[in-house]
């Protein structure tokens, strides 16, 4: 979770540039309505991958062993759905989906309700690389 949450800080960065630079107002309303919005889509999303793997395969809700206090599935998965090459690109495309769906989502809300903008791929992430160039800028020392 502590990457979704660098990702929220920036995105509550790049809102809020946004916001002061198209002088759309209410700045602070922009920037809760989007965070809120990345968190319910994360929340979203990690239960969207729990469905999933449960849904191949039937043992993430396994019980749980309160005496001997270990987890008392199986988990040699032998034949769920990330076993392989095939599962491991799966898992990982589990461990992105969470964290990509709600940032594209933003961005296409800020593109689309926020600036008032047809939808166009190529602008999507308008303003995002001027961002993360002031971040680093702004680690720099002066001498």
């Amino acid at each position: 979770m502590v990457f979704g949450g660098l990702i929220a800080i920036f995105i509550a960065i790049w809102v809020f540039k946004t916001a002061v630079q198209e002088k759309t107002g209410n700045t602070f309303l922009w920037v809760v309505a989007s965070f809120v919005v990345f968190l319910a889509a994360q929340v979203s999303m990690i239960y969207f991958n729990s469905m999933i793997i449960e849904m191949f395969d039937g043992d993430i809700s396994a019980t749980y062993d309160s005496a001997g206090g270990l987890n008392a599935r199986d988990n040699s998965d032998t034949a769920g759905l990330q076993t392989g090459t095939g599962g491991t690109l799966i898992g990982i495309l589990f461990e992105l989906i969470p964290y990509l769906v709600p940032f594209f989502l933003i961005a296409v809300i800020r593109q689309m309700v926020m600036l008032r903008q047809p939808f166009k791929a190529k602008e999507l992430l308008n303003g995002s690389a001027a961002i993360l160039v002031g971040i680093k800028n702004s680690f720099k020392t002066s001498d």
